[in-house]
């Protein structure tokens, strides 16, 4: 396992809201470590300590066990995010903070970003110096072009299931 300090979070979109209400919603941190947990799955374990304010924002992704695409920055604030798929797994008041615990699934680094804003461009017909000046000004933008990309990517994680085969099996008796 490998362990940084997380710099920024943001959550950026979930199931049960409309995107455009939680495209970009930064969380200001007082402090937080991001664990890489070096599987097969590319699972992150995160500890965000954050204001107390936010405790019933991150409460009603525990309780309902709804799962959100995030964007972490590691080690420093200059560095490129990487996108989850993100469950809260515990809410814990410490004296003056909140400690919020995330496991998360990498569904995109900065290059997977890039790859797949290129093969949509060529897709949609691209080529040339056009497919250059076009990405490279989606690139600048990293809206509507890229949410379309992680939105696509969520879908892909939620599908292969990686949430449901780590949940602890229901007993049934």
């Amino acid at each position: 396992m490998k362990t940084f300090k997380l710099c920024s979070l943001a959550v950026l979109f979930d199931d049960d809201h409309e995107k455009e209400d939680l495209e970009g919603k930064q969380i200001p941190l007082v402090d937080g470590l991001i664990i890489n947990k070096e599987e097969a799955k590319k699972n992150w374990l995160v500890e965000a300590v954050v204001d107390k304010n936010w405790r019933r924002f991150f409460e009603e992704y525990a309780e309902a066990d709804q799962q959100f695409m995030a964007e972490v920055t590691i080690t420093k604030k200059t560095n490129d995010p990487a996108t989850l798929v993100c469950s809260v797994k515990s809410v814990n008041e410490l004296s003056e903070h909140l400690s919020v615990h995330l496991d998360g699934v990498i569904v995109a680094k900065k290059d997977d970003l890039s790859d797949m804003l290129l093969k949509n461009l060529v897709k949609e017909g691209f080529s040339g110096e056009a497919l250059y000046e076009e990405f490279k000004k989606r690139k600048k933008d990293r809206g509507q072009a890229i949410q379309g990309i992680l939105t696509t990517a969520y879908e892909q994680v939620k599908e292969k299931g990686y949430y449901e085969a780590e949940k602890e099996p229901e007993n049934k008796g």
